[in-house]
């Protein structure tokens, strides 16, 4: 399938998924400010009651109440990912199950169980001795809350997806991505991208039909459509159509697509409650699809411009801690405030003038002990220009044409090849020469 990218694009296969990292740090981080607010002033989330807050903070703090999109953004990245490192060394299928499922619980399983340790310590010292909201949603942390957060199965249950740690209910539903990951992968080449998308949108429905109302919400079904959209995002982007090739207009209109439904979604007080939720979670869900597909076949663009800065790709790297830990990280915070720090807008500013830093710096600690160890080293290829190809993001160039061979320079000036595989269309460059 030939590319169809801009031509004397440099790739860079070391800054291939900045953009992709920068998304996840801003994520995270705005899941943190989710959560003060939350912890601030919880009537209006918990209860829908009056805020407590000043008239002019009130205004501002529903701004920090969409923490769940950032999870279905998560969700989104998390399958463009996935599907993305299976055209690293294949055509996108995945060929031993044995290896990827060892591969990804040696990922996320030890940062899960240490940071389920470090809540458990909180629940029993801080938690357990709070009352009322946020702090009555995570406890008690008995053994039916325990070992269901030890087998990733506590999501299942409403009454326990809360408990111990707000935010591990996610990481219990990626896990539960991550089995059916392969049955995925063969259905796309079965029925195709946007067959793919179509049929496990209509199971969700299906499930979301038939799920009790009360539950409905609690389910968190249609992430399994956002996780599809992830990975038909990286197969739009690397196995794009043979003559149509890559159209990154076509992802900003999506992008545009998306952003509408989640202004509907916010706008709209849908009766179920959690119809509104879904609408807003679909909305960033497609436009972050959107926003990944133009970033990878537009290395140049303001996608990857924006979300590569490198203070977010730095943030990015250690999401996963922080997402982790930020939650008992900020009770402790919380209920050991300082005098001053009493009232709700007081409060506010110290969490996010003081907590939000220590927060960062705990959840760097924590990721290097607990989650960098446990990262696959993957090797960094040399940066190659490819001229006339376009190929995003500097992924091997696998398609169903013929095989050529390249000239480039190696890093001392010594001539080297390269068998890459292009289109019988595409001519061959030139000579490439490293940077």
């Amino acid at each position: 399938m030939a590319r169809r990218g801009a031509a004397g694009v440099p790739n860079y296969p070391q800054d291939r998924l900045a953009f992709v990292e920068g998304l996840r740090g801003l994520a995270a981080l705005y899941v943190v400010l989710t959560h003060i607010r939350s912890m601030v002033d919880p009537g209006p989330v918990f209860v829908g009651a009056a805020s407590a807050a000043p008239a002019w903070l009130a205004k501002f703090l529903p701004v920090l109440g969409f923490g769940h999109v950032a999870v279905a953004a998560f969700i989104v990245l998390s399958g463009f990912c996935l599907q993305t490192s299976l055209f690293n060394h294949s055509d996108g299928r995945l060929r031993s199950l044995p290896k990827f499922f060892a591969r990804r619980a040696w990922r996320i399983l030890p940062a899960y169980y240490s940071c389920l340790a470090l809540s458990l310590i909180v629940c029993a010292f801080v938690t357990s001795k709070q009352t009322g909201y946020p702090f009555a949603q995570y406890v008690p942390a008995d053994a039916r809350a325990i070992v269901s957060h030890l087998f990733l199965v506590h999501n299942f249950d409403p009454t326990l997806m809360f408990k111990i740690n707000g935010v591990l209910w996610s990481i219990a539903l990626e896990a539960q991505l991550y089995l059916v990951f392969p049955f995925l992968v063969a259905m796309l080449f079965k029925v195709g991208r946007v067959g793919l998308v179509a049929l496990t949108s209509l199971f969700s429905a299906l499930c979301l039909w038939f799920i009790p109302t009360a539950n409905a919400g609690k389910s968190y079904i249609w992430f399994l459509p956002l996780f599809v959209l992830g990975m038909v995002a990286a197969h739009f982007a690397y196995r794009p159509h043979r003559k149509i090739g890559v159209v990154p207009k076509l992802g900003a209109l999506w992008a545009l697509i998306g952003i509408g439904i989640f202004a509907v979604g916010v706008t709209w007080k849908s009766d179920p409650r959690w119809v509104s939720f879904v609408l807003r979670d679909l909305g960033v869900g497609v436009s972050v699809a959107a926003f990944i597909y133009v970033g990878s076949v537009r290395p140049s663009s303001w996608v990857s411009r924006l979300f590569g800065a490198e203070a977010l790709v730095k943030l990015g790297a250690f999401s996963y801690s922080l997402y982790l830990i930020h939650h008992p990280l900020l009770q402790v915070l919380y209920v050991n405030r300082p005098a001053f720090a009493q009232s709700v807008e007081m409060a506010t500013l110290y969490l996010f003038a003081a907590g939000v830093p220590i927060i960062l710096l705990c959840s760097w600690v924590f990721a290097w002990f607990f989650e960098r160890p446990f990262m696959v080293n993957r090797k960094v290829l040399e940066p190659i220009l490819r001229e006339g190809l376009g190929t995003p993001l500097a992924l091997p160039l696998r398609t169903l044409g013929r095989a050529s061979e390249a000239r480039y320079l190696g890093p001392r000036g010594t001539p080297k090849f390269a068998v890459i595989e292009v289109d019988e269309s595409v001519p061959l460059p030139a000579p490439i020469h490293l940077p």
